[in-house]
């Protein structure tokens, strides 16, 4: 099997190991190092993806640029887990939310194993979201939430190299590219505009945060989604995101358009 289809479709581990030793064997070969780039960055191998990045951009000048967004996305994801982990306050945009301290409280108690009081406060914060409601792809919904428990009430996104949150009642509108290369099936290309008239060209993370920790590779390409029950009907997604849009389950890549209604004045 070709490098380039073990890597999408056979053994992630396999795959890593025939290309380190091609890397090895032809360190001048920027192809193979990018494959390389592809598997460590499905396998959750931050520091070496960024390595070999570097490692192509200093050997040609003119890849630097092509280079850039990549090593982004890879900042973005570090900083994603040191938020996942509660090692660093989740930046919001436009600004944060009225249930923000409640939301990173349940955070560090989910951290420190308090399932049931975690679990209080994310029904405290889904009392206190407002409804939404609109299309997506030109199809009514109405109530629009992620189905991981930790994520649910925001839209992640990477925008150059920072991890930002984004609440769903702050998004007047989000449209996705389809993908048309193999990172198109980890960060979706995404243009969101926000009541208050914001526009952020940015990637959307098409996999669930650490995924790469299980072992099946499906879920590490996003071939497929799966929920790990953490207890008190907390659930931690795996695998590629999907959202619920009113009682229909959305995967990521289905999305190309969502137009959300204006909220109602209360």
């Amino acid at each position: 099997m070709e490098l380039k289809e073990l890597i999408k479709s056979g053994p992630l581990a396999q795959a890593r190991a025939e290309l380190v030793a091609a890397v090895k064997a032809s360190p001048a070969d920027q192809g193979n190092r990018i494959l390389l780039f592809q598997v460590l960055a499905c396998m959750g191998e931050w520091d070496k993806a960024r390595r070999h990045l570097e490692i192509i951009a200093s050997r040609d000048s003119n890849s630097q640029a092509g280079v850039q967004p990549w090593l982004n996305l890879i900042q973005a994801e570090t900083e994603r887990l040191e938020v996942i982990h509660g090692k660093q306050a989740p930046s919001f945009l436009p600004e944060p939310p009225n249930y923000q301290k409640i939301y990173e409280d349940a955070c560090q108690k989910l951290n420190k194993g308090e399932f049931q009081a975690a679990k209080a406060d994310f029904l405290e914060i889904a009392g206190r979201r407002p409804g939404v409601s609109g299309t997506w792809n030109n199809k009514q919904f109405t109530g629009f939430q992620g189905t991981d428990t930790r994520l649910f009430c925001f839209l992640e996104a990477f925008v150059h190299e920072r991890y930002i949150l984004l609440p769903f009642e702050f998004v007047r509108e989000l449209t996705l590219a389809p993908p048309k290369s193999f990172l198109d099936l980890l960060w979706a290309s995404a243009t969101i505009t926000t009541w208050e008239g914001l526009t952020l060209n940015c990637f959307l993370p098409v996999i669930y945060p650490e995924t790469f920790l299980l072992p099946d590779d499906r879920l590490k390409r996003g071939e497929m989604t799966d929920w790990i029950d953490l207890g008190e009907k907390i659930y931690q997604g795996a695998g590629r995101q999907v959202f619920q849009a009113g009682e229909e389950d959305v995967g990521i890549l289905e999305i190309q358009q969502i137009i959300f209604n204006p909220l109602a004045v209360e």
